[in-house]
């Protein structure tokens, strides 16, 4: 764990090595499931674990897509930011449901997921 200068703390979540690039690995945070998953071009991102389609477990049912990841089991798509889509059978994507997305930063070999003072996520 390091300090955040506004009153929080940074708290490891995974190696760096153990999350690939195009990999969904499952992990807890306190007592929240999220995963942690990096894009194709190695950006790592945490996110809550349950699409909020029909709660689907992304650690069972996500895909990395390029730089977002899908839900294989209605096939929602989640950016980096949190934002939600759904494309359809013409191509368009629509806005759906976003998802928690919590900030982190790789240091020392670790991705790191920020935490507020009171132990509470952003």
């Amino acid at each position: 764990m390091t300090d955040d200068p506004t009153g929080g703390s940074w708290v490891a979540v995974a190696a760096s090595g153990a999350v690939a690039p195009g990999e969904v690995v499952e992990a807890t945070l306190d007592d929240l499931d999220v995963v942690v998953w990096r894009t194709e071009s190695g950006v790592p991102c945490v996110m809550e674990a349950r699409c909020p389609h029909q709660w689907s477990h992304l650690g069972d049912s996500g895909a990395v897509a390029g730089e977002e990841i899908v839900c294989l089991t209605h096939f929602w798509t989640f950016a980096t930011d949190g934002s939600g889509w759904k494309e359809n059978l013409d191509g368009r994507r629509d806005r759906k449901g976003d998802i928690e997305v919590h900030p982190c930063r790789e240091v020392a070999g670790e991705i790191l997921v920020r935490r507020h003072p009171a132990g509470g996520n952003p």
